[in-house]
């Protein structure tokens, strides 16, 4: 029987305390993220996300180029190295 409450009383603090804050949470999160997505944004931030977004597309195709060199000098160097990943 003292084992039964051993499992129990954990369980019933859990669900009666825990429970109800962590969904609590939960819907402060949703309506948190409901909210700054209904925010209109300004001209000049979205010009300069466009920017920072070109800016990284430029970087990535340049790390994209140093891959391709990079993959071209370990195939003229090492034959076998793709096999070995």
């Amino acid at each position: 029987m003292s084992n039964m409450w051993a499992i129990a009383v954990p369980l019933i603090v859990l669900i009666a305390v825990v429970g109800p804050v962590w969904v609590v949470f939960h819907y402060i999160t949703v309506w948190k993220r409901l909210k700054a997505e209904q925010r209109p944004q300004s001209p000049e931030q979205t010009a300069r996300e466009k920017e920072m977004v070109a800016g990284l597309k430029k970087r990535a195709e340049r790390l994209e180029s140093r891959v391709e060199t990079l993959e071209r000098l370990l195939d003229a160097e090492v034959a076998e190295w793709r096999n070995r990943i």
